[in-house]
């Protein structure tokens, strides 16, 4: 199996990332898994064209967006990682899904548009330093809501606040982590 990590966090020993880790611990061993650090990737902002509607990709000058596009169609798994920014995904991430939106959704066929993912599986990790109830909810569903129109079944979600009040990854989320790994 090809699993895909997306992390959004520019912070290398931040919860995101902390707990990110711990989903691929569990991973099985075999499958082959690779790691983008969403924040070092170069990806010119969205023009809002529409041009990639009809040619199923991005007509901008190619930059990482499409790199990660293609990595995004090859991988059976996507797990998404992000911090919680005013209550939604880290701006680099919604760039990157605003570059690929082909790779989510075929405007072709119709008036509605068809899932590109249909069937495979993701996870989405949210850390914020809001304690609940304002956490990361809204980052959680802004990214579930583009995993769906993509056809993704989203089989674990870690929706983490208070990550401000200590250092350390609480056992319980390093846990839940690592269950979502190993049953992946």
């Amino acid at each position: 199996m090809k699993v895909l990590v997306l992390n959004a966090s520019p912070r290398k020993d931040g919860s995101t990332v902390g707990i990110l880790k711990q989903i691929v611990e569990g991973i099985n061993k075999e499958d082959q898994i690779e790691w983008i650090d969403v924040s070092e990737l170069s990806i010119k902002p969205c023009a809002g064209c529409l041009g990639c509607r009809p040619n199923k990709v991005c007509v901008l000058p190619k930059d990482d967006a499409q790199i990660i596009g293609r990595k995004i169609n090859e991988a059976d798994l996507l797990i998404v990682g992000t911090p919680v920014y005013w209550s939604n995904m880290a701006g680099t991430l919604k760039n990157l899904f605003d570059r690929n939106v082909t790779t989510f959704e075929d405007f072709s066929t119709g008036s509605f548009p068809k899932p590109c993912q249909e069937g495979k599986k993701a996870v989405i990790v949210a850390a914020s330093a809001a304690p609940w109830p304002f956490n990361g909810k809204g980052a959680v569903n802004s990214v579930k809501t583009i995993l769906q129109a993509g056809g993704y079944r989203i089989t674990g979600i870690i929706n983490y606040g208070g990550s401000a009040l200590g250092k350390e990854l609480p056992q319980k989320i390093a846990q839940k982590a690592r269950k979502i790994g190993n049953s992946l």
